[in-house]
């Protein structure tokens, strides 16, 4: 009981004026972490700012710039009542580490991301002044998160990669790894759009997650390449 009273007094204490980060962490969030669609955002004072970490207890995937904006958005609901300078504290209210590419993948979503991976076996792509086919033994997928951009890069093994020209220029095989600076200009427009409807089951795991993807993810960047 002496403790709690003890705590409650120096809570009170606490001036909003002089220090309002620890005001918001101590009475606004009271030590409580954020609950985020089934994550659980947990703060930590350290004496000069507030440091987050992620608890997930059902392995969620999750991108590290969405979960800032949340963080953002909290601290700013806060900025908004107590007149305090959003731009001047937001960095130390929401700060988080590094989460290498940005991201992390649940097991079972990279399940998912590497079975689909695996039916992409065989590639017919008609651009604008030539046609290409292959065969494609999947290997692996890299996804990166960060601002406000996904990048999906599958990678696999690109074999018997014929090219036909369009225009009378006949047909002839191609190297894998020359597959994209191969193409012309019109080619290429084309064919980041095909990888659309090519990857969709891919990135149709990602963006039907609203903890890595939403309207704030503003560019879906796809690639499909031959592994270095």
């Amino acid at each position: 009981m002496r403790n709690l009273i003890r705590n409650i007094l120096k809570e009170e204490r606490i001036s909003l004026k002089n220090d309002p980060l620890k005001y918001y962490y101590y009475n606004y969030l009271n030590r409580e972490p954020i609950e985020y669609k089934g994550i659980y955002l947990v703060p930590k004072w350290t004496g000069e700012r507030i440091e987050w970490e992620v608890e997930n207890p059902n392995d969620y995937s999750y991108g590290k710039a969405l979960i800032n904006d949340v963080l953002y958005e909290e601290f700013e609901s806060f900025c908004k009542l107590s007149n305090t300078d959003f731009h001047k504290y937001r960095h130390d209210s929401s700060w988080m580490e590094n989460i290498p590419n940005g991201c992390y993948i649940s097991k079972q979503d990279r399940k998912e991301i590497d079975r689909h991976g695996k039916q992409i076996q065989q590639i017919k792509f008609t651009g604008e002044d030539n046609r290409y086919m292959f065969n494609f033994d999947y290997e692996r997928t890299s996804i990166t998160c960060f601002s406000s951009e996904i990048e999906i890069y599958v990678y696999g093994n690109i074999i018997n990669l014929i090219k036909t020209n369009l225009n009378g220029g006949g047909t002839y095989p191609v190297n894998p790894r020359h597959f994209i600076s191969d193409m012309t200009d019109g080619d290429y427009e084309l064919w980041k759009e095909e990888l659309f409807n090519i990857l969709k089951d891919i990135y149709f795991v990602l963006t039907q997650n609203p903890r890595i993807y939403d309207d704030r993810m503003d560019y879906l960047d796809l690639v499909l390449q031959q592994t270095p």
